[in-house]
């Protein structure tokens, strides 16, 4: 009987030994699971089509490419559902809950780049890079970043930080608790924000209106004759680097700050300056007119590089 049952148990054990060897089955990690798209999905358009995103929260990438194709990946719950709707003037993408709940979706899209481009939502970060078009981003608590962009370009953010390189057409941008970054941007500028900081350089404009409550503005870039061009901030300095060959009317007010500059401008006395009193001064033709006022900031004017802005608080 042992005998027996010890070649019963060799038997048994020669049977499971290729079962054994066998490679066990793998298990996504969560970090796997998240980096696998929920959604992979691409629609074929015809030009004039637009582009229309509405993402309650999460973070939107759309970059561009040649073909004219919209490819959507994304990135949500299982209870999350991604709809595409190609009407053929819109290709229009949301999603929904089927719980009832909202959630969070991240997407990359790649459009072409002569697609109009919209994008809204609350909680949302946007990220728009390498369009040739129109594009319109809008969040209420998440940062805006645009790269490109020609036409009508908007940026807005309450929450957020709003950055824009390289536009060329007419820019609107605002953030009311964060600060603007506009660079390498030619066409028309209005820019403004509450509690934050403006900043423009390597900027070729016919008419900008910059204006903060809370914050310095900085501007570097040209004059262009006939243009215009407002710089206005209650608690914050005005910061310009202008060319050298500068044609423009300069009107100057600021209450309880000083002025200083380097270009050679006639009628600007620190006394009628600290009263609050606005003085006109012309450079060249004074072709341009240039307003700039702050209450209770510096007004810096210097050839070539702007100054740099003051840490808050110092001096």
């Amino acid at each position: 009987m042992l005998t027996a049952g010890l070649a019963l148990a060799l038997t048994l054990a020669r049977a499971q030994t290729p079962a054994q060897a066998q490679t066990p089955p793998q298990v996504q990690t969560p970090a796997a699971r998240r980096d696998t798209p929920n959604t992979d999905e691409t629609v074929a358009v015809q030009r004039g089509t637009r582009l229309m995103v509405n993402n309650f929260a999460g973070e939107v990438i759309i970059r561009t490419w040649n073909k004219d194709q919209v490819h959507v990946v994304a990135r949500h719950q299982p209870r999350m559902k991604v709809g595409i709707h190609n009407s053929g003037a819109i290709v229009g993408i949301t999603a929904a809950s089927m719980s009832g709940a909202s959630g969070s979706v991240d997407y990359e899209i790649t459009a072409p780049a002569w697609m109009p481009i919209r994008t809204e939502g609350t909680y949302n970060f946007v990220t728009v890079e390498g369009s040739q078009a129109e594009v319109f981003a809008n969040t209420v608590r998440g940062d805006v970043t645009i790269k490109g962009g020609t036409g009508s370009i908007t940026a807005k953010s309450v929450e957020g930080e709003v950055q824009v390189d390289g536009a060329r057409g007419k820019l609107t941008v605002s953030s009311v608790n964060h600060g603007i970054l506009i660079t390498n941007t030619s066409g028309e500028i209005a820019a403004d924000s509450v509690n934050g900081a403006i900043t423009m350089t390597a900027i070729d404009a016919t008419s900008v209106d910059a204006s903060t409550v809370n914050g310095t503005i900085t501007y570097e870039g040209r004059i262009a004759d006939n243009g215009h061009y407002s710089l206005e901030t209650h608690n914050g300095d005005l910061l310009l680097g202008l060319p050298e060959n500068v044609n423009a009317t300069f009107t100057i007010r600021t209450y309880r700050g000083s002025f200083s500059t380097d270009f050679p401008l006639q009628g600007v006395g620190q006394n009628e300056l600290q009263r609050g009193r606005r003085v006109t001064t012309t450079l060249g033709t004074g072709s341009a007119e240039v307003s700039l006022e702050t209450f209770g900031g510096a007004i810096r004017l210097r050839r070539g590089t702007a100054p740099t802005p003051r840490r808050r608080g110092g001096s």
